[in-house]
């Protein structure tokens, strides 16, 4: 079962919440705040708790919960519901009202990725500087798929249509190995076995432009040894359009020198290669029509 994928018993928990909602009557502008805590009752810290619209379900604003255990929001309208998910656990939803909602109790999700997850296998997320960090790296994470699936679940993000929400900061910059993300479809490229650990700085401070509101830095995984690597990916994504992905990927490592070849078929890229050395992974994507001027 995928991370994050809501099944029926999810829907009926989502739909009573709506229902408890709708009974209840309670002003809006005020803070929601509560407790979250696990089954042996102790203070589940940096769990997603958000805000959403309805009946839509869209993202109006979030937070996460502090190292005791607490959180704090402001619903806005009448119309909206409180959504609290942490990895590793079921997710759970419950009406604005009342304001204070006291201790919520989150129970462990027994499968995910269609594996059973022990605790050893939960990411761990920590401060770490002016970050707050969570390992990917021989996690549950890892098995995620590609490095976008592994944001959806990253303490203090949240997943859009057209991105990422670091939750209270707005849309952040996202760096791989200290390369700035030109696009964001670049994710889709790495695989979240790639991934060491993932930052969000919620605070950048000076070492980034003053209009930049949050950062996502990716790190990689070093790669060891020498010689050549070959790997294929398949991919088909139906929605309005169809979208058939053909991927091959192709690698060499020499003396700290990795080289990344990648031809990929879709309909934005025809081409890309990506490199990396020393300082960390670089990816150059060219389009139909500069392939055609080659």
């Amino acid at each position: 079962m995928p991370i994050g994928y809501i099944n029926e018993k999810d829907e009926n928990v989502f739909g009573h919440a709506c229902r408890e909602h709708v009974a209840a009557d309670e002003s809006v502008g005020t803070n929601r705040e509560g407790k979250l805590v696990d089954e042996s009752n102790h203070p589940l810290p940096y769990a997603n708790v958000v805000l959403l619209s309805l009946p839509d379900s869209a993202f109006v604003s979030g937070t996460i919960s502090g190292e005791d255990g607490l959180f704090k929001l402001e619903a806005t309208s009448v119309n909206q519901i409180v959504k609290i998910s942490s990895i590793g656990y079921k997710t759970v939803y419950k009406p604005t009202t009342p304001a204070n909602m006291g201790i919520v109790q989150l129970v462990s999700d027994a499968r995910m990725l269609g594996e059973v997850v022990v605790k050893a296998n939960l990411p761990v997320t920590r401060i770490k500087n002016d970050a707050l960090e969570t390992n990917v790296q021989g996690t549950v994470l890892s098995k995620a798929g590609t490095a976008e699936d592994v944001l959806a679940h990253i303490p203090g993000l949240q997943k859009k249509a057209d991105g990422f929400e670091v939750l209270g900061k707005g849309s952040p910059l996202i760096y791989i190995n200290g390369r700035k993300l030109r696009d964001i479809a670049e994710l889709d490229q790495l695989t979240s076995e790639e991934i060491k650990s993932v930052e969000v700085v919620r605070n950048p401070g000076a070492r980034y432009d003053a209009t930049v509101g949050a950062v996502v830095r990716i790190r990689t995984v070093k790669r060891q040894g020498d010689g050549f690597g070959v790997s294929l990916r398949s991919s088909y994504d139906q929605s309005q359009n169809s979208d058939f992905v053909e991927q091959a990927d192709v690698n060499y490592r020499h003396n700290g020198l990795d080289v990344f070849a990648m031809v990929r078929f879709d309909k934005n890229y025809l081409l890309a290669k990506r490199y990396s050395g020393a300082n960390g992974l670089y990816r150059y994507h060219m389009d139909a029509k500069e392939l055609s001027a080659l």
